[in-house]
């Protein structure tokens, strides 16, 4: 890098406190830290992640003019939530650092390779995200909702539950969240299957599914799988990517998990796939659009689980995503390579 100062915006309110203000400043003298201030007690952290909002948002209301200064600044900015006409709003930005794993809210608010270099949080949230997949396997296969049930009405039934060893699981998208299912299934003794887009490449290789398949054997491996789990990144080739054909190719009573973004699944199939038999339970932490709307017909679907996009656990994650940030504001500063850099042209997004 030059001399020249780099302005760092801070574009995720939690990191607006001091201690990470503080940490950004002392990475390099040249660097000035912003930020994009919220509302008081504005609901933000509930506001839907993978559509870009106008600026400013509805939580912001009282800061627009501070948040238009800090973006048309900014060279470097960290964010999760962002304005649908980001390029227009920071045109000396030239390093987005996403929250999360998906980076859909960028490219639809036109951020490209040719504009701007995007790093991803991938990783950061994988083990916690493959333990709530695992923690829902056991909660169905268990039959630990039926048992509480029973034990609400004072009925003494017995519920055996299903055993995990044997049992196939399917991962479509063995990217930092896949591995991590992947290496916590196999340890319960499931087979694992899974689905990646260098899957027919030369020396493609997964060390921890037992066989890989190609976007274009999808159906091929749903057939063979028990549990299904949706992990990969949300793209204009990914969406609806489990529709009512996938839901008919899959083995009759398999269980679909869906830990990546809401716009990979038909939702509107879901309910007839439960009541033919071709899934025997759905647990679904996104959806799209979002939040879930209190009419839809998932709530009350016998068979099916919802949260509210909250698999991640969030007891360390924003630290977490701080120090690969640092890291990464540490290499920018220097000119070096940095870690978690998205291909958005590969992703399909030009």
């Amino acid at each position: 890098m030059a001399d020249s100062q780099i302005v760092v915006c801070l574009g995720y309110p939690a990191l607006l406190a001091d201690r990470f203000q503080e940490r950004v400043r002392a990475i390099d003298p040249r660097i000035e830290v912003v930020g994009l201030p919220v509302d008081e007690d504005s609901d933000w952290a509930t506001a839907t992640v993978d559509l870009p909002h106008a600026e400013p948002p509805p939580w912001a209301l009282g800061s627009a003019d501070a948040r238009r200064e800090a973006l048309a600044r900014a060279e470097v900015l960290i964010q999760l939530h962002t304005p649908d006409d980001l390029m227009q709003l920071a045109p000396r930005l030239r390093w987005l650092q996403g929250i999360g794993a998906g980076v859909d809210q960028f490219a639809k608010a036109g951020v490209t390779r040719e504009c701007v270099c995007v790093t991803n949080a991938s990783g950061v949230g994988a083990r916690s995200i493959s333990e709530f997949v695992i923690g829902r396997l056991l909660q169905i296969w268990k039959r630990f909702p039926e048992a509480e049930d029973f034990q609400r009405r004072h009925e003494y039934v017995r519920t055996y539950g299903r055993t995990f060893a044997g049992s196939v699981i399917g991962i479509v998208g063995l990217g930092a969240i896949g591995e991590a299912v992947a290496v916590r299934a196999r340890a319960l003794g499931l087979r694992v299957l899974g689905l990646r887009r260098s899957a027919g490449r030369p020396g493609a290789s997964s060390g921890s599914a037992d066989e890989l398949f190609r976007p274009d054997q999808l159906h091929e491996m749903l057939a063979q799988c028990d549990a299904i789990v949706i992990a990969a990144p949300a793209t204009p080739d990914t969406h609806h990517l489990i529709d009512r054909a996938a839901f008919d190719a899959m083995k009759p009573g398999a269980v679909l998990v869906n830990v990546a973004r809401g716009s990979l699944v038909e939702e509107d199939a879901i309910p007839d796939a439960i009541a033919s038999g071709q899934l025997s339970a759905a647990a679904l932490d996104v959806f799209d659009p979002e939040p879930l709307a209190p009419e839809s017909p998932l709530w009350d679907t016998p068979g099916v689980f919802v949260s509210a996009h909250s698999a991640v656990s969030v007891d360390r994650y924003i630290d977490d995503v701080f120090d690969l940030f640092e890291d990464n504001l540490r290499r920018y500063a220097a000119g070096e390579p940095m870690r978690n850099i998205v291909d958005m042209e590969a992703l399909g997004f030009g």
